[in-house]
């Protein structure tokens, strides 16, 4: 079911997106730069989280249109690659743009979980798993692009042509990004290609070539998400069950330039292509107040008592001492 008027008014008002944008839509102008500055308001306006899993007792992952615009536009949080990847999906469909919903093999050396640590044990190369992250395809003047709408800090921020070789610099994020068309040496059929997604520094020529994630052109239905999604969700050996994360992109003048990341006890800022902050969080209490201060993801009384007892939780804050 597509949205009405009156609910893409209501989403475009959450994501911020700019009234000259609004008003070449209403004009019929679905051209490029129109898609582009979509995609970044989204990137930016709804964070991609996983609270879902550690803040309710259901810990369902909401994948039909109608809840999915309950839980991101008038609740205001955000949610899965599956949920805010998907409402993307249904914003541009009720807008007209022709497109198709796909997939992704997730690289484990670009998974979020090590986006901001440094571990020295992280994966080198290229390393797939399996099918984790949604993606989009979107035509525009008989162009096919890959859209992303959300993925933490290795989610391009524009859409990207499909083109063997296609560089492209991602916002000001201090990086530049590529797509090869090639296979992922895995596997036995090495002679099937994928497209994958890479990321290079730009802090030098040299510095190598990340790759993100690979997909195919092949249409997934809401059957395969639902098996996605259900996946995800109960895999214990993920750490999606073990950490509360929260990631959005920040804008400069409509362009992304940094972004902020909640991940467990800690808080990061990023700008330009660097880290300016770090900051660690002491109690639960606190986290739930960085969930609602920066990424306005309101927990009720009775979900944030949710997370009691799991592996998850931070230590509830401290008790000052009574003065005698």
């Amino acid at each position: 079911m597509s949205y009405t008027p009156a609910q893409l008014d209501q989403y475009f008002e959450r994501i911020k997106l700019p009234h000259d944008t609004r008003a070449r839509l209403t004009a019929g102008n679905k051209d490029l730069e129109v898609l582009t500055s979509l995609v970044r308001h989204h990137v930016a306006g709804v964070p991609f989280e996983n609270t879902v899993l550690h803040y309710t007792p259901q810990q369902y992952f909401e994948l039909k249109p109608q809840g999915l615009y309950e839980k991101i536009v008038l609740r205001r949080q955000g949610g899965t690659c599956f949920q805010v990847v998907r409402i993307l999906s249904e914003v541009l469909l009720s807008i007209g743009y022709t497109l198709y919903n796909s997939a992704a093999r997730l690289n484990a050396a670009a998974s979020i979980s090590l986006a901001t640590t440094g571990d020295p044990n992280r994966p080198v190369g290229a390393q797939f798993g399996d099918w984790q992250h949604m993606v989009l395809i979107v035509r525009v003047d008989g162009q096919d692009y890959l859209v992303d709408g959300g993925f933490g800090p290795n989610c391009p921020v524009q859409p990207i042509a499909l083109r063997d070789g296609y560089e492209f610099v991602d916002g000001r994020l201090g990086r530049r990004g590529r797509l090869i068309y090639d296979n992922i040496n895995k596997g036995r059929a090495h002679h099937l290609k994928y497209w994958r997604l890479q990321f290079q520094s730009m802090k030098s020529t040299a510095a190598p070539w990340m790759d993100v994630y690979a997909f195919k052109e092949c249409e997934w239905l809401d059957t395969d998400y639902e098996a996605g999604a259900r996946a995800v969700g109960t895999n214990k050996r993920v750490w999606f069950r073990f950490r509360v994360t929260a990631f959005q992109y920040v804008l400069e003048e409509g362009v992304p330039a940094g972004w902020v990341m909640l991940w467990h006890n800690m808080l990061i800022r990023f700008h330009g292509g660097k880290v300016l902050e770090k900051s660690f969080l002491e109690s639960e209490e606190e986290r739930i107040e960085v969930l609602a201060d920066v990424f306005g993801i309101v927990l009720t009384d009775d979900h944030r008592k949710e997370i009691a007892g799991m592996f998850s939780a931070l230590p509830p804050k401290k008790a000052r001492p009574s003065k005698m």
